[in-house]
């Protein structure tokens, strides 16, 4: 496996993802508005063409935020979510981020765990957030 930019053409893949994984998943529509934003920068984890993983971030000036992530049931806990994070902070490093935002499903034990074994912590926290209410709790890393 190896992990390249995000292309154009990973779009239906990870729309395929989005629907399998999140309650509010991304749209083709919407990841393709996103994927050409200006502002947008991707990577995934490609396994001889098939999308396994793939995180999509907006920078700011010296802002970042991480609006999408995920890796596939079959490839997780493997680490596979850290090269993706480490990955994107290496291209923040290089534009002058010094900030990395995301939010989390307060549910979402496993990926709490993840992003603050990569050293994030909890800024705030969104009440009813997300669809059905849930709290979303918004995370930072000072790079």
């Amino acid at each position: 496996m190896i992990i390249r930019r995000w292309e154009y053409r990973d779009n239906k893949q990870i729309e395929v993802m989005e629907e399998k994984y999140f309650p509010d998943p991304w749209n083709f529509r919407m990841l393709t508005e996103s994927f050409l934003n200006e502002n947008f920068v991707g990577y995934v984890l490609d396994d001889g063409g098939e999308v396994k993983g793939y995180i999509g971030a907006t920078v700011c000036l010296n802002e970042a935020e991480i609006i999408l992530i995920a890796v596939a049931e079959d490839v997780r806990r493997q680490g596979y979510a850290t090269e993706l994070l480490s990955e994107m902070e290496k291209y923040f490093c290089g534009c002058g981020v010094e900030r990395v935002l995301l939010e989390v499903r307060r549910s979402n034990f496993g990926a709490q765990k993840c992003y603050v074994k990569f050293g994030f912590s909890v800024l705030s926290i969104r009440q009813g957030y997300y669809s059905g209410g849930e709290d979303a709790l918004i995370m930072e890393k000072k790079l």
